[in-house]
């Protein structure tokens, strides 16, 4: 085999050594790092990288080596971070441990409101059941500081934690387990809390076959000059007598058994439960349609779907919108979003169709119809006619990556000396404009640049450091590679 293509191998063959030494998070990793770092600097050497390979039980060959430590040497620095091994190893997380730990969440989440509380986590945890402590390989107590420590790093507001918060702190455990423990990722999730204990749960499995029966029994009654998702439609309609295009359970279960489907409750409320994707009570089911459309357009190549699913991104809108965020300079996404915010006249937290439109051709994003109605639409995730602007901002933005957080908050900790807040002073006294990223892209001046960013601080007084991650969040959203946002990071601040 040809050593360029055993990476993944050679990854998988880490994950594997570091779940045999008992390592089952990201600070275990961090710490045995740590033990090879002889300057305390955050990084290791090829030298350093080698030793902590061979402590863990991964040998290679000169030419393996090379490939490694350059696929892990994401900013070709010649050093290794610590941010930019674990982000790596936590790659690659199979489709089956996803849906096994989303299934779990909404096992969790009894009251469908997309949010858990830490402390109802930290009780229901079943640490006992740990796979390591029935193996008596590690004790409650050392598990249960484990989960503490590691679940609680991931919920932003430090209270709560939603699905993809979960879903992170698992991708953390996934780091440490290598592609041939699927059946201990399932028992470590399963185990630990009660799912299959509990009169509801319907396993992943279970509902990819609900699925495959309804498609079938749709199929079934399709002609042969339409399509399933025609089908499906005629049916939802039906029973949606107040023509809002979405259904409830009750009209979901009614549809079901027009179809023919004897699904038990418990199966039915799952199903509905991962189509109602925003937890709002009711379906949107032109989306469904699409999907079932879509899988049926494989058995009859004659046939075009109809439908498309209906709340697909638009990607080449949204590409649009971000290139023109670009162009008006690193601050633009915070502008955007003072926008949408002051063009919320009721506060609510959302936008009719009109206001939604202001607020894109005030941020200067000017849109065809086409375009509005389809992000509107993609937006418009329960069908009210109202669009919640900060999942869209949200969308825009998106989260820092590992790598860049981990910037983030040595950058933080650098400027705040250890303090929980600091003046916005003090924050203008740490940033050179001169080396922003819009000046070292040509996009304004230093003046320019430097009067944006205390333009943004002008109204504030004090900054603490989640308003400051949140800033470098926006920031993030439009710098494409890691290795411009780290001269962001390293050269912008003092």
């Amino acid at each position: 085999m040809d050593w360029r293509n055993k990476l993944d191998l050679i990854q998988n063959k880490i994950r594997g050594q570091l779940h045999a030494r008992k390592i089952d998070d990201l600070e275990g990793v961090y710490q045995l790092m740590a033990e090879f770092d002889r300057d305390n600097s955050g990084y290791l050497d090829k030298d350093e990288f080698q030793k902590f390979l061979s402590k863990i039980g991964v040998f290679l060959t000169t030419q393996e080596l090379r490939a490694v430590y350059d696929k892990y040497d994401q900013n070709k620095d010649g050093n290794i971070a610590y941010a930019e091994f674990v982000n790596l190893i936590r790659e690659n997380m199979s489709e089956k441990r996803i849906n096994v730990v989303r299934s779990t969440f909404s096992f969790l989440d009894q009251s469908r409101q997309g949010r858990l509380q830490l402390e109802s986590l930290y009780r229901l945890y079943q640490a006992k059941n740990h796979p390591r402590v029935r193996t008596r390989q590690k004790t409650s107590e050392q598990i249960t500081k484990e989960f503490v420590n590691a679940i609680s790093k991931r919920s932003k507001d430090g209270q709560s934690i939603n699905e993809e918060e979960f879903l992170n702190y698992y991708a953390d455990c996934n780091a440490t387990l290598p592609s041939e423990k699927e059946e201990y990722f399932t028992d470590l999730l399963t185990s630990t809390w009660g799912v299959t204990s509990g009169a509801d749960y319907v396993s992943p499995e279970r509902l990819a076959q609900l699925e495959i029966i309804l498609f079938e029994k749709i199929r079934q009654k399709t002609v042969t000059k339409d399509d399933e998702g025609k089908t499906a439609k005629k049916a939802f309609m039906y029973f949606d007598l107040e023509n809002k295009g979405t259904i409830d359970i009750y009209q979901f279960a009614q549809a079901l058994q027009k179809f023919g489907c004897v699904f038990s409750e418990k199966e039915i409320q799952a199903l509905f439960n991962k189509y109602d994707a925003d937890k709002s009570g009711r379906l949107c089911y032109d989306e469904i349609c699409g999907l079932i459309a879509l899988m049926g357009s494989g058995n009859n190549a004659n046939v075009n779907p109809v439908f498309q699913i209906a709340r697909a991104p638009p990607q080449d809108t949204l590409n649009r919108i971000r290139n023109d965020l670009i162009k008006k300079g690193q601050h633009s996404v915070i502008r955007m979003a003072t926008i949408f915010t002051n063009s919320d006249k009721n506060k609510n937290g959302t936008l009719n169709r009109q206001e939604f439109q202001w607020a894109m051709k005030e941020s200067g994003l000017l849109l065809t119809k086409t375009e509005y109605d389809n992000l509107f639409r993609y937006f418009d995730k329960n069908c009210d006619d109202e669009v919640s602007f900060v999942e869209f901002i949200a969308f825009v933005r998106k989260p820092l990556s590992q790598y860049r957080l981990d910037l983030a908050n040595q950058l933080w900790n650098r400027i705040s000396n250890g303090e929980s807040q600091i003046s916005s002073q003090l924050l203008k006294q740490y940033y050179d404009s001169s080396k922003s990223h819009d000046v070292n892209t040509n996009i304004k001046t230093v003046a320019d640049a430097n009067k944006d960013f205390h333009d943004i601080w002008k109204d504030i007084q004090v900054v603490n450091q989640q308003h400051f991650i949140e800033y470098l969040t926006d920031i993030s959203a439009l710098i494409d590679n890691d290795q411009a946002f780290e001269k962001f990071i390293r050269y912008a601040w003092k």
